[in-house]
């Protein structure tokens, strides 16, 4: 079943804010109703949803959920939670939680519990 314009029109107009850019493009200031599909650009703003995929770039903000996967990369803050998955890059922060895997680079900082492992 097609939708009509007049529906696609009614839709983006309840569910999206747009604006121009200062050289005057279009773009997508806002969307409120969930993306079952793929972000292929840059959001500039804040997700308050889960995101159930890949982050394939950058995060140049804070994470307030948790990750359900491996951190490929740096982190350039503290680690308020428990590490339970891989992180293959540095940590340029504390982590205030426990790590559950392996450590393979140095720690240059104190232990303030035990190290099970060799």
């Amino acid at each position: 079943m097609s939708l009509t314009d007049e529906e696609i029109l009614d839709f983006v107009k309840k569910h999206m804010t747009f604006g121009k850019d200062f050289r005057g493009r279009l773009q997508i200031k806002e969307v409120n109703i969930s993306i079952l599909g793929n972000v292929r650009g840059d959001v500039g703003g804040d997700v308050f949803g889960d995101v159930e995929g890949n982050v394939r770039s950058n995060i140049f903000g804070d994470v307030r959920g948790w990750i359900d996967g491996n951190v490929a990369g740096d982190v350039g803050g503290d680690v308020g939670g428990d590490v339970l998955g891989d992180v293959d890059g540095t940590v340029h922060g504390d982590v205030v939680g426990n790590v559950g895997g392996d450590v393979y680079g140095d720690v240059k900082g104190s232990i303030k519990n035990n190290v099970i492992g060799g």
